[in-house]
């Protein structure tokens, strides 16, 4: 048998390669898909309702408006608020006329007129003072004074009892001003007594708008200096203040004395020791 001759098998033809995608349709096609997502979502129920988170909500903090502060209390010597007062008169003091006679029983005479300053015009002034001064609860009380009302405009009385602009009355020959509050005061050089006419229009804030009381206290009290006595403190907490107590500032002995290092001397009249006293217009009794 004749030898056969293999022949070697033709390889196998490779697959065509495949041909490269084209660039060219890439981006319509993310659109077309963007498109299409984008219906679907709206067309699917879930996606328009909102999504729920379960538990409980953190309180809070709440933001509260502060509440307006309290006005503070005016201080004690303070004037209080009040009417208008004329501010400046003249300068000059006019006397007003009244009944004569006399008023309690005591060996001392002081005689005394009543005087309005030039441009103040408080009518009942004249009558008030007189009444004070005839009250058995004032210094007549007492029984070692009478008081006689001289009307004569040329008088030469014991003490002129004159009632004065604030302004005046905070000169420097008058009662100053060294304390910066309004006040009444006795000058011993012109025995006169300088009623501050805002004092006796608007009182104290130690009386609380007893205006009346306030007057009573403020007449008696110059008075009591004319017959030579001077300032004292609070005896003891809750007590009635003595009428030579300067009531028109307050009724604390601590304030008083620090308000009084304005005036020498003036500080050690009075004790700081806390005692706070009550309003007492009068000399013989207590309310």
């Amino acid at each position: 048998m004749p030898a056969t001759t293999l022949e070697p098998l033709p390889r196998p033809t490779p697959p065509p390669a495949p041909e490269p995608v084209s660039a060219a349709w890439w981006p319509p096609a993310v659109l077309v898909f963007a498109v299409a997502l984008a219906v679907g979502l709206l067309l699917t129920p879930q996606a328009a309702e909102p999504r729920r988170v379960s538990g409980v909500a953190a309180a809070q903090p709440t933001v509260e408006t502060p509440a307006p502060l309290p006005a503070p209390a005016p201080e004690s010597a303070a004037l209080p608020d009040g009417g208008p007062v004329t501010e400046t008169g003249a300068g000059t003091w006019h006397t007003i006329p009244g009944p004569g006679g006399d008023v309690g029983t005591g060996e001392k005479v002081l005689t005394y007129t009543v005087e309005v300053e030039d441009g103040v015009n408080v009518p009942s002034f004249g009558h008030e003072v007189d009444a004070i001064l005839a009250d058995p609860r004032g210094w007549i009380g007492l029984g070692a004074v009478t008081f006689r009302r001289l009307s004569e405009p040329d008088a030469e009385p014991s003490v002129r009892i004159s009632l004065t602009s604030p302004g005046t009355a905070r000169r420097p020959d008058l009662c100053g001003f060294s304390i910066p509050y309004d006040s009444s005061c006795r000058l011993t050089r012109d025995h006169r007594i300088v009623v501050n006419l805002a004092r006796w229009l608007r009182g104290a804030h130690s009386y609380d708008g007893d205006l009346t009381g306030y007057r009573v206290y403020a007449i008696n009290h110059e008075m009591g200096h004319a017959l030579g006595l001077g300032h004292v403190g609070c005896p003891a907490a809750g007590a009635p203040a003595p009428v030579m107590m300067q009531q028109t500032f307050g009724l604390s002995n601590n304030y008083l004395a620090d308000l009084n290092r304005a005036e020498p001397g003036a500080a050690t009249r009075v004790r700081p020791d806390g005692a706070v006293c009550r309003p007492n217009p009068w000399v013989t009794t207590s309310p």
